[in-house]
């Protein structure tokens, strides 16, 4: 054989551990973790089964700071994504609390600073409604939260 086929060692190792290296990826077959499997079909199938729920609208002014002649608005009307079988009960609680839920709303977005309303995605106001409503129900109902309409002016 001519020795200038013959592979040299180093690139006959380096294949071998390409080869190893690929074995070691593929996953072998039955070695399923069962729990991370069901979790993942229950959030794929939730996502799927959302509807989207009308929280209302609001406009709140935020608090006045002395000495400045001018005021900050929040404007928006929002809703909240909730799976097929919580949609009853948020329905309820809208219906039977709505005003306790206006009223945690109100000091909630009061309480935020505005800069938190120029926040490109408003991640913290998408954050504190959804703990609003689901700390009102004692449980996890909105899943995600997004606004029909949403403007932060100063007046």
């Amino acid at each position: 054989m001519d020795p200038s086929h013959q592979p040299n060692s180093r690139s006959a190792e380096r294949c071998r551990r390409l080869v190893a290296l690929a074995l070691a990826s593929v996953p072998l077959g039955g070695c399923y973790d069962t729990a991370i499997l069901m979790k993942a079909r229950q959030e794929s199938r939730e996502l799927i089964q959302t509807e989207e729920v009308d929280l209302g609208t609001y406009r709140i002014t935020l608090p006045h700071k002395l000495g400045v002649s001018t005021d900050n608005v929040v404007d928006f009307h929002v809703f909240g994504q909730v799976t097929r079988g919580d949609r009853q009960a948020i329905d309820d609680a809208l219906r039977m609390r709505g005003a306790e839920l206006r009223s945690k709303m109100l000091v909630e977005v009061r309480a935020m600073k505005a800069p938190m309303f120029e926040e490109a995605k408003l991640t913290a106001l998408r954050n504190a409604i959804a703990e609003v409503v689901n700390s009102a129900l004692g449980r996890r109902v909105v899943k995600q939260v997004g606004f029909y309409r949403f403007s932060f002016n100063t007046i």
